[in-house]
Order: structure tokens, then sequence, then C-alpha cells
């Protein structure tokens, strides 16, 4: 049995329309969704880099002699590397007595939701924070463990 070739040729002209309607609803959310997907990739960048900066100011800090200059140093190198600016440092360095054995670098940065996507979605902003803790070097622990491996 062979169908009617008329309706086969309208079937072809009405299956096209619905192809371009389809891509015109489906185009605009792809679009989205990529923007999305850049936009949380750059947050989870500046998030490891802000977790680097604090890991290297907790480095300088646990130096013997190591100063908040000496943390501000450490991070200022590790975001100026990132091109990032605008973000705080805060450290228990200063208050810090000879016999603490544990120093903390904490780096705050605000992200800025105001892109593409953070438009349609409200905006705003909130704060990625990181902060490491690290022991002092030649300061004993309150318990005596100096932190090294005895054999």
């Amino acid at each position: 049995m062979v169908g009617n070739p008329m309706n086969t040729k309208r079937k072809r002209f009405v299956r096209r329309g619905a192809a371009v309607v389809e891509a015109a609803v489906v185009a605009p959310l792809m679009i989205l969704a990529m923007f999305g997907m850049i936009e949380v990739g750059y947050a989870f960048m500046i998030k490891q880099t802000v977790t680097l900066a604090a890991r290297e100011g907790a480095r300088a800090a646990a130096l013997p002699g190591g100063n908040m200059s000496d943390v501000t140093a450490a991070v200022d190198a590790s975001m100026a590397a990132a091109n990032l600016t605008g973000y705080t440092t805060t450290s228990n360095i200063s208050s810090v007595g000879p016999t603490d054995y544990e120093v903390w670098v904490e780096v705050s940065m605000p992200f800025d939701r105001a892109g593409f996507t953070g438009q349609l979605m409200g905006g705003g902003s909130f704060n990625i924070t990181a902060k490491t803790t690290m022991r002092r070097e030649g300061v004993d622990a309150p318990d005596g463990d100096g932190g090294g491996i005895e054999m």
C-alpha cells in the first residue's frame, strides 16, 4: 500500500515549523545554562584562590618570627597572581604569645552575582571566605607533643 504523496509533503512542512519553534525555546535556555556554568566556575576559581591565599598566609605566620606583615605579603602575592582585589585578611598572629602553638589566617572576598545570570536571579553578593589554622614552628603543643615523629 502506497501513501498519498500529498500527505507526506504536507507533514514535512509542518515539521519544519516545529523545529524552528523548538529551537526558539531551547536556545535561550541553553545560553542561560552556559553562562550560569561559567559564573559558577568563576566562583569556584575564586574560592580556590582564597583558600590558597589563606594557606600561604598561615605558612608565613607559622614560621618562627612570623608577623602580620609577613602574612599580608604572602596573601597579597597569592591574590595578585589571580588578579583579585578587594579582599580582607585577618589573623590572630598579633595576639599570639610565645607559648601559643596555633595561628590562623582568614581571607574573605566579596563575590558579586551581578553578572548575566545573577541579574536574572536577583543579583546580590556574598562573601567567599577561607580560614586556615597551622601549628607554629618551634613551639610545643600543650600536651607536650611538638608535632614531630618519635622513634
